[in-house]
């Protein structure tokens, strides 16, 4: 199996990168073909700019979406480890959706309506907050993450199953909690990587 995985947090030594060391180790058990993208250490340019819309509605890309185009094309699988900051992805990784997942590529628009191109693709997202479960269910948070990203990107660009899960509450838990969400996020990755 292809896999992809884009990876946005700053730190090196966050729980996020905990997160993605063990998504690595269960690819490297399915002796999955795997591209990760760490944005931070690739200096990702998250502005879409008008030279980049200008290229793009002529048809042509700049150099560095088109690789990450060509990547995401090569992928079966989809896998995105992001901390959720202020109800949202980061700023690098909604850049990288803007710039990449762009009209022509991840979708169009037809007589009947939008149309997702990246058809036959899944995707998994698995993020972290600093809320805890019950806050940033009643704030609405949980539900504009589902309504955003899950069905707001990956749905509407045609990916056709999206699993999301969310670790609530990282800064403030113990580390023996923090360990059982790692064998959570273990479990998860071989779910997705036999679904």
């Amino acid at each position: 199996m292809k896999t992809l995985v884009l990876y946005a947090h700053p730190n090196p030594k966050s729980f996020n990168a905990a997160i993605l060391e063990a998504i690595k180790e269960e690819l490297d058990k399915k002796e999955a073909a795997v591209r990760v993208k760490d944005l931070y250490a690739m200096n990702w340019n998250p502005v879409l700019s008008a030279a980049d819309f200008q290229r793009m509605l002529a048809g042509q890309m700049s150099e560095d979406i088109a690789k990450e185009q060509a990547d995401v094309t090569w992928a079966d699988l989809l896998i995105v480890v992001s901390p959720i900051w202020w109800y949202t992805l980061p700023a690098i990784l909604k850049g990288y959706i803007d710039r990449v997942m762009c009209q022509g590529f991840a979708y169009r628009y037809t007589e009947t309506g939008p149309e997702g191109l990246l058809k036959g693709k899944r995707a998994a997202i698995i993020t972290t907050s600093g809320a805890d479960e019950n806050t940033a269910k009643q704030s609405g948070m949980t539900e504009s993450i589902k309504v955003s990203i899950v069905n707001g990107i990956f749905g509407f660009c045609g990916f056709e199953d999206t699993r999301y899960m969310n670790f609530y509450a990282v800064p403030q838990v113990s580390d023996g909690v923090r360990k059982r969400m790692l064998d959570e996020v273990h479990n998860f990755a071989r779910q997705i990587l036999d679904f």
